[in-house]
C-alpha cells in the first residue's frame, strides 16, 4: 500500500498497524481502539503438547488442527461489532475508489460493509498466507482434498488414504465453520446495525475480481491455479534498483539490467 502511495496514487488504509510518521498521499484509518490484535492470536504450543487421551484414539493430528483455528472466530465478531459503529471508517466508505483491497482470513464482515455504503469499485483479496478453505471457492478454484492439504496440514502432499480422509474431514470442518461461526454471525452483527438486509457474505465474497497470494510454488507446491489468483511471494521484499546491476555478468552475453 505504500507503494501505491509513493508512485502517485491516493491510498485511505484500515489497519490495526497505522503508519508512526505520515506518509504523502496515504491516510490511515487506525482500528487499534477495536481489538487487541496479537501476533500470538492463534497459540502454536497446541501442536507441540499432545494430549495423551486423544493421542491414544489417533486423533491427535485432527484434533490439534480444529482447536487451533477457535479463538479466530471469537476475534472476527469482536472486530466485525467494532467496525460497524467506527465513524473514520463510515465517513472513508461514502468515498468514490478505483479499485479496492480486502484481506481475506478470518472475516468477511469488509465485504458487507461495502454493500451497505454501496461500493462497486473491483475488489481484490489480499492473502498474506497460504489459501484458506474458504478462500478456494471465491474464484472458482478447485480444491480436492485428495491432493489439495488444508493450510494446517502438516505435509505439503498427501499419498495414503488416512491422509485422505482426515484431510477431507478438516476440508470440510474448516468450511462450515467459517460459514456457521463468522460469515452467518457477521451478518446478523450487520444488518442488526445498519436495520436492512444484504445478500449472504457468501455470495459477496465471490464478487472478488482477484486473490493476490503470499505463495510461490517452488516453496508452496505445484498446483492448477486460475488466472484469477496470483502468486506474489516475496513482493515485500524492497530493493534498489542499482541492487540489481552487476559490474560483470555472470554469463557474458546477458547484459546487466
Amino acid at each position: 500500500m505504500k507503494e501505491l502511495a509513493k508512485r502517485g496514487h491516493d491510498v485511505t488504509v484500515a489497519s490495526f498497524f497505522p503508519q508512526s510518521d505520515p506518509l504523502a498521499n496515504y491516510t490511515d484509518i487506525s482500528l487499534k481502539e477495536i481489538a487487541e490484535v496479537r501476533k500470538e492470536q492463534i497459540n502454536l504450543q497446541v501442536f507441540d503438547k499432545p494430549n495423551k487421551i486423544i493421542g491414544s484414539l489417533g486423533l491427535q493430528n485432527f484434533m490439534t488442527q480444529v482447536f487451533a483455528f477457535q479463538p479466530l472466530s471469537d476475534l472476527a465478531l469482536k472486530v466485525c461489532s467494532g467496525l460497524v459503529n467506527l465513524p473514520p471508517l463510515a465517513e472513508a466508505l461514502q468515498k468514490n475508489y478505483d479499485v479496492v483491497l480486502i484481506e481475506n482470513f478470518n472475516s468477511d464482515c469488509a465485504l458487507g460493509l461495502l454493500h451497505v455504503y454501496g461500493v462497486n469499485a473491483p475488489i481484490i483479496s489480499l492473502v498474506s498466507g497460504p489459501l484458506l478453505q474458504w478462500s478456494y471457492g471465491r474464484i472458482g478454484l478447485p480444491d480436492n482434498p485428495a491432493y489439495v492439504p488444508t493450510i494446517t496440514s502438516r505435509t505439503s502432499s498427501i499419498t495414503t488414504l488416512l491422509e485422505r480422509l482426515e484431510n477431507t474431514a478438516l476440508n470440510l470442518y474448516f468450511k462450515l465453520w467459517f460459514r456457521y461461526a463468522i460469515q452467518v454471525k457477521e451478518r446478523v452483527i450487520i444488518e442488526r446495525r445498519f436495520w436492512t438486509k444484504i445478500p449472504d457474505l457468501d455470495i459477496l465474497a465471490k464478487n472478488v475480481s482477484m486473490m493476490l497470494v503470499n505463495t510461490f510454488h517452488s516453496l508452496n507446491a505445484v498446483r492448477p491455479l486460475l488466472p484469477g489468483l496470483v502468486e506474489v511471494g516475496g513482493m515485500h521484499i524492497q530493493r534498489k534498483q542499482e541492487e540489481y546491476k552487476h559490474t560483470s555478468p555472470v554469463i557474458p552475453q546477458v547484459s546487466p539490467f
